[in-house]
């Protein structure tokens, strides 16, 4: 039971990673096969199977991919409860990015719900639904700290 929570946490942690700086197909092997994502944050819509969540993504990197830099998505506060081949999750999200037009830092809040179902030793998203409550400005972002001037760099 503790290594599956373990596995879990990978695949949420690998959904953040894939999501930021991966690609489409590598986001949608995270989920199985006849999967479903529900990304209400856009519309009360939902996307089918892998293929369709490959598309969903390909559009996501195209359209708030292409708008923002430094894209970072965090979880925590992770509930999970595992039967067998079936779990549920529900963990908090906290995306931070740059916008490029305004180069102001935006920070958003939500939760995903989550049923994932295990396919030999990994464990897949069987449904996954995305919830903003809020997005909120930080200011306008500084490209880069001034360095600090080790002494002892050679550079």
């Amino acid at each position: 039971m503790a290594n599956d929570h373990r596995e879990i946490e990978q695949t949420l942690a690998r959904y953040c990673h894939r999501v930021d700086r991966g690609t489409a197909k590598e986001v949608a092997a995270l989920f199985a096969q006849d999967a479903i994502l529900s990304p209400y944050y856009d519309g009360p819509y939902e996307v089918y199977g892998r293929e369709g969540i490959r598309g969903w993504y390909a559009f996501y990197h195209q359209t708030l991919g292409a708008n923002v830099t430094n894209l970072k998505h965090l979880i925590n506060s992770m509930m999970i409860d595992v039967d067998g081949d079936v779990a549920t999750s529900v963990c908090y999200l906290t995306a931070y990015f740059t916008s490029k037009e305004d180069k102001t830092a935006y920070q958003t809040q939500g939760t995903y719900y989550d049923t994932l179902v295990r396919e030999g030793d990994t464990w897949l998203f069987q449904t996954r639904r995305i919830e903003v409550e809020f997005i909120t400005s930080l200011g306008t972002v500084i490209d880069q700290m001034k360095p600090m001037g080790f002494p002892g760099s050679s550079g």
